[in-house]
Order: structure tokens, then C-alpha cells, then sequence
């Protein structure tokens, strides 16, 4: 009897021991019940984001983002409040807005009295980055491709070459290499390091290679020639060329005359699938590039990889006027398409009866630029719930393959 009495006093002690783990590891891990004393079939389960358990949580001045807890619990949350609204706010629904730089606690409050509080801090927002809003290029890595345009002044950049021009030799080293990746359809530039080897990449660029038939060469070649604009097989026109080897070179895509707006719309919604006679196609501000940037003997790799290249490979663009002649792409004053953004519709402000139905989507629609519809590819910053009195913000963003933005921001009040 004595020895069954010291067993189980063990299992009573080893029980003891274990729940004080469990306790210690739940008190300080990622999920925590609200409620106190309240049972586990009415206890709600509280999940706050990040998902790391933390209570702390940053963001630039400008920028929204939600603290956001499980949907289970909602309907325990009595509301959400700031210690300093200077800093931050928080609406009904657990929305912060950084104001300014600072720190500030934003509070959960629960219906049973307990509270979760978030450190909130707001730091001073980054300057915004110029974006160049005409093409849909991938850039990296400016500082080092301006000191290695610096050092190549003696390279004129702005040249027009003549078609039987040699690779200049007097450079002690071109800037740039120019890879071609036929099987992903991308153009990825680079430009030397400190060894002078050519392994920093400062640009991607979407393509159309040869389609079946008509295969773009592989190889290594040197840029020959450049021209403005240059007449191409089946009595079309190329812009910004410049030449690969032969008949191969790099240029817009084709226009059916000799004008800005003769775009053929149809095979510019082709860039990045095979569709050229053998040529690399670019939008008109890629092949622009090459052509300011890239001067006769740089050299040019064409190949077949799986690997996009280090800076992945840009979306394509497309438009859905195929009878407006422009590339939308083009730097040109005249182009109709240097007015246009991604544009919302259907947003307001609106008030919603407690306990009524609401959906952030109903009624509302997005285009980009270009007028294809994006409207599933916008980001909806908020939370409206219903089913609790109280005013919510939401704030719609998108950014488009060509850089340019629509945001809005509609408040939505629950009565």
C-alpha cells in the first residue's frame, strides 16, 4: 500500500508539473483565449497577427495595415482603441493608419473586460521612388550602372551608328552585356562588377523571340549597328534597332507604316510568347533603351534556361484597344496613352445597418491603364464587421504592369 500510495503521489506531482509547461507555453506562445474563466465550448480563440506571436508591429507614416484576429472572435471584440492618435489610428475593425513616427499601443478590448495591446510603431516614411511609368521593366542596381556609364564617357551613348559601323575599340570596357533567354522570353541586362566581370544585373525586360519556324539564333554576338527606325520583312517597320547579327536584331514591335500610332496592336499583345520572324521584339521604351544605352560591340548572349535571371521576369502589358495605334509604352507626347492610370469605379462612402450584409467588391470594378479589367487584382486594406456599431476605413490600391497607381479610401459606418 505504501508503495502504491508514493506512485501516486508521483503521477499527482508529475501532473502538476507538466500542466505548469503547458500553462508556461501557451501563455507565451501565439494563441491565447480572452474570455478569463470562461469555458472552452465559449472561450473565442484569439489569433493575432504576425503570425510569430508577437505584440509589436511597424509601419511606414502613410501606410495602413490591419491587426487582424481570428473571425471567430470578432463577435467578443467590443472595440478597438489608440493611446495616441497623433502617432496612429485604429477604426472599428482593427485598421491602422500610421500618422508619424513614434510609438503607440493600440488596443483590443473584449466583452469579458480582458484587453490585447499591440506596440504600434510608425516610422518616418521612405522616400517614394521615381518610377519610370512607360515601361515595365525590372531595375536594379542604379548606383553601380551609373558609375560604369561614368566611366565609359568616352563611349557617345547618343550616337547613331551606320549599319556597317565596327564594335568600338577604344573603350577599355563597354558598360553592359545583354542576355536573352528565347525559352522565358526575357531580356536581362548587366552590367561589371569590381572584377569587371559582367554579373550585376540593372534591368529585365520582357520579349518575343522567333516563333516555330523562324527561331531567333543562339550564340554570342556583338551589337552592329542602330537605327531609329529600320524597314523589317513583310513590309513593316521597326523602332529603336539595333542590330544582333544579319538579319537578327532587336526592335519595337512592327508597325505597319512609318508613323507613331501604326502600331500592330495584335503582336504587342504577344510580348512574351514566341511571335517574331526571328528577331527579339521589345515594347517600344526597351528597345529605346538598348539603343540610348547600349553602344556597337556590346556583347549579347542567346540562350535556352529555365532560370528568368536574377531580377525574374517583367509582366507583359496589354492592350485592349487594338484600334489605338500607340504603344503604350512610348515616351512620345502625343501618345493618347500618357494620360491614362488604372481608374476605379463603383466606390463611395456607405452606411450599413447593424447585422446587414456588406462586401467590399459589390458594385465595385477596376481598370488599368489600358483598360483591361483588373478588378481581382486590387488590394482591399480593412475589415468591416457588421455585426458591431462602428466606423471602419478601406482603402482599394493597385499598381499596374507599367508603375502607375490608383488608391482610394472609403469609410463605411455600421449603425
Amino acid at each position: 500500500m505504501r508503495r502504491k500510495g508514493r506512485v501516486y503521489l508521483g503521477l499527482v506531482c508529475l501532473a502538476v508539473a507538466v500542466g505548469a509547461v503547458l500553462g508556461i507555453v501557451f501563455a507565451r506562445g501565439e494563441i491565447f483565449s480572452p474570455a478569463g474563466d470562461a469555458t472552452a465550448d465559449t472561450a473565442p480563440v484569439v489569433t493575432f497577427v504576425p503570425e510569430d506571436g508577437q505584440f509589436e508591429f511597424s509601419l511606414p507614416a502613410g501606410e495602413c495595415a490591419l491587426l487582424k484576429i481570428d473571425s471567430g472572435a470578432e463577435e467578443f471584440v467590443t472595440g478597438w482603441s489608440t493611446a495616441d492618435a497623433s502617432v496612429v489610428t485604429v477604426d472599428s475593425g482593427g485598421r491602422i493608419d500610421g500618422i508619424s513616427p513614434g510609438s503607440a499601443a493600440v488596443t483590443a478590448a473584449f466583452n469579458d473586460g480582458h484587453a490585447y495591446t499591440y506596440l504600434v510603431t510608425v516610422t518616418q516614411a521612405e522616400p517614394k521612388q521615381e518610377r519610370d511609368h512607360f515601361s515595365t521593366a525590372y531595375t536594379a542596381n542604379e548606383e553601380v550602372m551609373q558609375k560604369n556609364l561614368l566611366a565609359a564617357e568616352e563611349v557617345d551613348m547618343s550616337e547613331i551608328y551606320d549599319p556597317f559601323t565596327e564594335p568600338d575599340t577604344e573603350a577599355a570596357r563597354l558598360p553592359f552585356e545583354i542576355w536573352v533567354n528565347r525559352k522565358k522570353s526575357c531580356v536581362t541586362v548587366y552590367t561589371y562588377d569590381d572584377k569587371g566581370e559582367y554579373t550585376v544585373p540593372v534591368r529585365a525586360m520582357i520579349c518575343s523571340c522567333g516563333k516555330e519556324g523562324n527561331e531567333t539564333i543562339t550564340g554570342e554576338f556583338n551589337l552592329y549597328f542602330k537605327a531609329e527606325w529600320h524597314y523589317l520583312v513583310n513590309d513593316v517597320y521597326g523602332r529603336y534597332v539595333s542590330g544582333i547579327d544579319g538579319d537578327f536584331l532587336f526592335h519595337s514591335v512592327p508597325y505597319l507604316d512609318y508613323a507613331f500610332d501604326k502600331l500592330e496592336t495584335d503582336e504587342f499583345n504577344k510580348l512574351g510568347e514566341p511571335a517574331s520572324m526571328g528577331c527579339v521584339r521589345l515594347s517600344v521604351s526597351d528597345s529605346k533603351w538598348i539603343y540610348d544605352n547600349c553602344a556597337v560591340g556590346t556583347v549579347i548572349k542567346i540562350f535556352d534556361s529555365d532560370d528568368e535571371g536574377p531580377l525574374g521576369c517583367p509582366p507583359a502589358m496589354r492592350v485592349a484597344d487594338l484600334q489605338n495605334g500607340w504603344d503604350p509604352t512610348d515616351y512620345n507626347e502625343l501618345n493618347p496613352y500618357n494620360t491614362c492610370y488604372p481608374k476605379f469605379s463603383g466606390l463611395s462612402d456607405k452606411a450599413v445597418p447593424l447585422g446587414g450584409a456588406f462586401s467590399p467588391t459589390d458594385g465595385f470594378s477596376a481598370v488599368d491603364s489600358c483598360g483591361n479589367d483588373v478588378t481581382a487584382g486590387v488590394e482591399i486594406t480593412g475589415n468591416v464587421v457588421t455585426s458591431r456599431a462602428g466606423v471602419y476605413k478601406l482603402t482599394y490600391r493597385y499598381t499596374d504592369a507599367l508603375n502607375r497607381s490608383a488608391e482610394q479610401t472609403v469609410t463605411v459606418t455600421v449603425e
